[in-house]
């Protein structure tokens, strides 16, 4: 660091940085053992004779390495910044959007998985050249499969939940509905007919 002898270090004449600065007779640098993180903070004291401290530092920390140097500010010399509420608030509605985007995926993702199972089971029963899964058959396959029964009784409403927000576009996309359909030879078509949870038709021709 370089400092003026004038006005910096002579404002505070009882300073160890003003008094170690007066002993030296040329210009040779001055060591000092202290905290170089907070050095910075002992230079805007002797500059500004105040000192603004990020949410980061701490304040008793500060009032430590001033005394280190023979400086004792008054309490309002020593300014906590406070938290940029505007600043924090735009940050949380983005993590809020981006986290609500990224359950709409993974919702998409299951629901795939879950028609592409319907359909599986109705291709082994022979539905014919071309069938379609409903919501209905979805619900069913939930309902009766022995061996999830009991942990998917008390998930039900939970996994209801998750689908809110998945619209016939996602579920056109997903990866399992999409493999199925390569796998079986099929061409899909996602409706919805209410604006509901799970209430998706899914015609394969």
């Amino acid at each position: 660091y370089q400092v003026l002898r004038e006005p910096t270090l002579s404002l505070h004449p009882t300073s160890l940085l003003t008094q170690m600065a007066e002993d030296q007779k040329d210009d040779t640098p001055i060591f000092v053992e202290g905290n170089q993180d907070l050095f910075q903070y002992v230079l805007d004291y002797h500059r500004d004779r105040k000192v603004n401290l990020p949410i980061t530092v701490s304040k008793d920390a500060v009032l430590r390495e001033l005394k280190r140097y023979n400086l004792e500010p008054a309490d309002d010399q020593i300014v906590e910044d406070g938290i940029c509420y505007p600043s924090v608030k735009r940050r949380m509605t983005r993590f809020e959007a981006e986290l609500r985007e990224q359950q709409r995926q993974t919702a998409a993702v299951l629901l795939g998985q879950l028609y592409a199972q319907a359909a599986l089971l109705k291709v082994s029963q022979d539905e014919g050249e071309g069938f379609y899964v409903s919501a209905l058959d979805v619900e069913r396959m939930l309902s009766f499969d022995r061996d999830h029964k009991e942990r998917l009784a008390g998930q039900k409403s939970l996994v209801f939940k998750l689908f809110g927000g998945v619209s016939p576009q996602m579920l056109q996309e997903s990866e399992s509905l999409q493999r199925f359909a390569r796998s079986y030879g099929y061409s899909t078509s996602v409706s919805q007919k209410r604006e509901e949870m799970l209430a998706f038709d899914i015609d394969f021709d």
